[in-house]
Formats: C-alpha cells, structure tokens, sequence
C-alpha cells in the first residue's frame, strides 16, 4: 500500500481515537448520578455504543496503516512494536478482569449480604466499586507497557518519516501514563486512608488520561504531515538513428563504419 494511503489511514484511525476520548465525558457523569442518587438513567447508552464502535475502527485503521509503513519504509519495528502494544492492552485487560472476578468471589459473601429486602442498588454497586480499587494502579501500569511499545513505534515511524511530531505523541502518551499510575496510586492510598470516595479514586487518574488521548491528536496530525511521494516519471529511451547502407540497404548503428550485411564502407 502506497505511503499517501497509509497516512490516510493513520490520520483518520488516530482521529477516531479522539472522537472516543468523549466517552469518558458521557460515563462519568452518570456514574456519579447513579453513585449519589441511584438514577440509571440511559439516555447516552446510544452515543456510548458509537463511541466504542469509533475507537474500534480507529484502532483497525491504525494497525493497518502502521503495518503499511513497515513496508514501505523497511522496517518491522514500526508495526512490532505497535503490535506488542496492543497485545499487551489486551493481556492487561485480561488479568486485571480476572483480578476483579477474584476479588469479588473472595468476597461474594458480603455482598450477599448486601442483598436484603431494604437494599438499594447503590449499596451492591459501592462495594462492588470497592473492591476494584485496590486493581487501579495495576490498569495503570498495564496502560505505561502499552504506552513505551507505542513510543518506539512512533519514534521509528517519526526517523523514517522525518515528522518529528510523533516523537512527541510518543512523549505524551507516557508522560499522560505515567501520570495516570501516580495519580490512582496516591488516590487508593487517600481512599484506604478513609480521605476521599470510592468514585473520586477514578475520576483523579483522569487528568492523566487525558493527556494520553492528546497524544493522539499529535499523532493525527502528524499523519497527515507526512509527504507524499514524489511521482516517478518515466522517461523514454532515446530514439536511435539508424544509418543505412546506400548499397543493399540494410540498417547499421549510427557510428558504424562498415555495412554489417555486406560490409562496404559507410
């Protein structure tokens, strides 16, 4: 695939992941509404599904286009690493759901009893909440792996490339990680402190998520700042004047001296 298809493909894939980023915009809020008042309101559930379904395509057109730039530029690295990203996101999503699985069966017996006839559905949701607290900082380190494999693709994307802009989209995306571990760090730590809410543990780390998905606004950008190639034009060979032998006629090269048929002189 051609490099002007595969910055496309880049460009608008990254995009996308932007356009999901307003996802976050739409939980939160009804988290909060459904953690103090119990209301399940869902009326965004719609823009919620095409959020998801946006940053999905995203993630498919990225890896497309990076696995197009491995080619065109020669080098593996540039999807490896890209893989290995996104394969480690999916591992991470993996053991941090069967933490939370763990930790609730160890647990499912106060939760049970949780569940009497006077019980709101806040209560079982709390605790629920809870018990994933103590898994924060291992979604957050799972999402720095992912981030440092996603740097050395876009830094050698950025050599090849000579877009220095995704070195940056490379910085922000672990700096925007890094800043996501400490924050829900310090934030289960104030939590099991007795300090602040089970809901505010996961609304801190945001700021840091944030600055991830700017990252990608860098990296759209920079796909698109990729130049195109220049066209390759295709010359002609040069026309050759025969010369011809004034006595039978045949051709020889113009810088023939003797008729390669008969052999008289030219």
């Amino acid at each position: 695939m051609a490099v002007s298809s595969n910055r496309m493909l880049g460009g608008i894939g990254a995009s996308l992941f932007v356009v999901s980023a307003f996802s976050p915009i739409l939980v939160f809020p009804r988290l909060f509404d459904f953690y103090a008042t119990g209301n399940s309101a869902d009326a965004a559930s719609p823009f919620l599904s095409i959020l998801g379904l946006a940053g999905l395509a995203g993630l498919i057109l990225f890896m497309v286009a990076m696995k197009g730039f491995s080619c065109d530029y020669k080098d593996a690295g540039i999807f490896n690493n890209a893989l290995y990203g996104v394969l480690s996101g999916i591992i991470a999503a993996a053991v941090v759901g069967g933490l939370i699985v763990a930790i609730v069966l160890m647990n499912f017996s106060s939760l049970i009893s949780i569940l009497n006839p006077g019980s709101v559905p806040t209560d079982l949701f709390r605790s629920i909440l809870g018990f994933v607290v103590p898994v924060m900082p291992v979604v957050s380190l799972a999402g720095l792996v992912q981030s440092l494999f996603m740097m050395r693709s876009f830094n050698l994307l950025a050599i090849k490339s000579e877009v220095r802009l995704f070195r940056t989209a490379g910085w922000a995306l672990v700096a925007g990680s890094l800043l996501a571990l400490l924050l829900s760090s310090v934030s289960v730590l104030l939590f099991f402190a007795a300090s602040i809410s089970v809901i505010t543990v996961f609304t801190i780390p945001i700021l840091g998520t944030l600055i991830s998905y700017l990252a990608w606004v860098f990296a759209a950008r920079a796909f698109f700042n990729i130049k195109k190639p220049p066209a390759q034009v295709i010359l002609a060979p040069p026309v050759r004047r025969m010369k011809y032998c004034p006595y039978c006629g045949a051709e020889n090269l113009p810088d023939a001296i003797f008729c390669a048929c008969c052999g008289k002189s030219l």
